[in-house]
């Protein structure tokens, strides 16, 4: 999965490194080097993104890859088999704890709408091994780095998905906008959509974008996505240090890999994904030749474990810098499957339940409110030229029909019942069989000690 670029304390960024795609290039240069011949299979992600989690076992099916390899911290391995295990009900997160003073906690959650989580599980199905390729969380460059799940700058792709090929996210009466000046592509996106400063430009134009379009479509925008992030990030003084220490590891174990000529797919986030498609160097910087992490010897291992999760924890709004907002929705939006039609029965889904719940509040509302929520959503979608209406049109809609511009009173108890049905109450468990760790099993041996009862107690 894929983390914000952020270098570690004291460290200027530095350069984008000899392995990113040589800038400028056009779209179309960049998809062809991305996905052209003799590249790996490259399936840039984001942590969260349901039409993307939709079209992963489909892209994998038609790879047919000898080894699948994700962004994941190599001290998760042990995990994998349990991850995607069937039985295995999302959410869940793999959590680690480092074994010395401010060296963690880590947390990878992962919902069904999880790409990551999507290959996974794939890969168990067919059994195809899977590899944690990401830089292991021992290393000494991750101090002072971020350890969340993913990235918290928001990506942004030039063109989104039609049917096998990229188009203009916006009709052509809308002026383009100026993409020559690198260090401004987010703004300049986002000028051309509604202007927010806080707009999600991967739910804008590649998310809403998504319904009716095939699977390579929308892994081709996916990877552009990352590339014009990385385009802004090079223009901006660079990719930090330790994006540019991953991205070693990864095409260190790429290498590995399929050095007895196995075919290889690769699920990373999109921003990194430019930085793999040329071969490795042993003598890359920060490398050594054995390929070990560099790290001094002797510090404390990680304690890793698989852990039940909640939607209300993945959801941004709760803190957590790498969710996703409203991820009841976006289980409607994998569920959908990228039709137009089931997602427009998603749509009227969440508006019968929001005014239901609202009802329940004590407020006032009914059927024709949930028609015009389903109505409105649908007119915007339609002026802003996108197949169906996402998230971003629900929003919109449900504040202009049931809050009416009040931000107290009756708009908190929209809110209210927004957050119910949108953000909703699902939680997840590992496998029975599982292996567990951290502080419960510590504590059910000490009351079984004590003889005192506990969770295997009867009554």
């Amino acid at each position: 999965m894929s983390r914000s670029p952020s270098s570690p304390d004291g460290r200027p960024p530095s350069s984008p490194g000899r392995h990113s795609l040589a800038s400028p290039l056009s779209a179309d240069q960049a998809i062809a080097a991305l996905t052209g011949p003799g590249v790996p299979f490259l399936i840039g992600v984001r942590h969260h993104a349901p039409s993307l989690a939709a079209a992963v076992p489909t892209l994998l099916d038609r790879a047919a890859p000898d080894v699948l390899l994700v962004e994941l911290p190599a001290e998760m391995q042990e995990w994998l088999p349990w991850l995607g295990h069937e039985e295995t009900r999302a959410p869940v997160a793999l959590a680690a704890a480092g074994g010395e003073e401010g060296s963690g906690p880590a947390f990878y959650p992962f919902a069904d709408f999880s790409p990551e989580l999507a290959a996974v599980r794939w890969a168990a199905r067919r059994g195809v091994p899977v590899v944690a390729c990401d830089l292991p969380l021992a290393d000494r460059a991750w101090r002072g780095g971020r350890r969340s799940g993913a990235p918290a700058t928001p990506t942004m792709p030039t063109t989104t998905p039609t049917t096998t090929r990229t188009a203009p996210v916006a009709p052509e009466s809308q002026p383009r906008p100026d993409l020559s000046d690198r260090s401004g592509l987010s703004k300049a996106l986002r000028a051309r959509l509604t202007g927010r400063p806080g707009e999600d430009l991967w739910d804008r134009l590649v998310e809403a974008a998504a319904p009716g379009s095939g699977p390579e479509a929308l892994r081709r925008a996916a990877l552009l996505t990352g590339w014009a992030l990385r385009e802004e990030a090079v223009a901006s003084g660079g990719v930090p240090e330790l994006d540019l220490r991953r991205e070693a590891w990864m095409r260190s174990r790429l290498a590995a890999t399929t050095a007895d000529g196995a075919r290889a797919a690769l699920v990373v986030g999109a921003f990194h994904a430019p930085a793999l498609v040329s071969p490795a160097d042993a003598a890359e910087p920060g490398q050594d030749g054995s390929g070990a992490p560099a790290g001094p010897t002797g510090r404390p291992g990680w304690t890793t474990s698989l852990i039940p999760y909640t939607y209300a924890l993945l959801d941004e709004r709760s803190g957590y810098p790498a969710g996703i907002r409203d991820p009841e929705w976006q289980h409607l939006v994998l569920r959908a499957a990228g039709d137009p039609g089931a997602l427009e029965e998603a749509l009227t889904h969440a508006a019968v339940r929001v005014c239901a719940a609202l009802r329940g509040l004590g407020h006032p509302s009914g059927p024709a409110d949930a028609r015009e929520i389903v109505r409105l959503a649908s007119d915007l979608a339609r002026l802003r030229g996108l197949p169906a209406a996402g998230r971003g049109e629900l929003v919109e809609a449900v504040q202009t029909v049931l809050a009416q511009g009040e931000p107290y009173g009756r708009g908190r108890a929209v809110a209210r019942a927004m957050e119910q049905v949108l953000v909703g109450t699902r939680s997840g468990r590992p496998a029975p069989d599982a292996p567990r760790s951290g502080l419960a099993p510590a504590v059910e041996a000490e009351l079984t000690a004590l003889g005192l009862p506990g969770p295997a107690s009867d009554g």
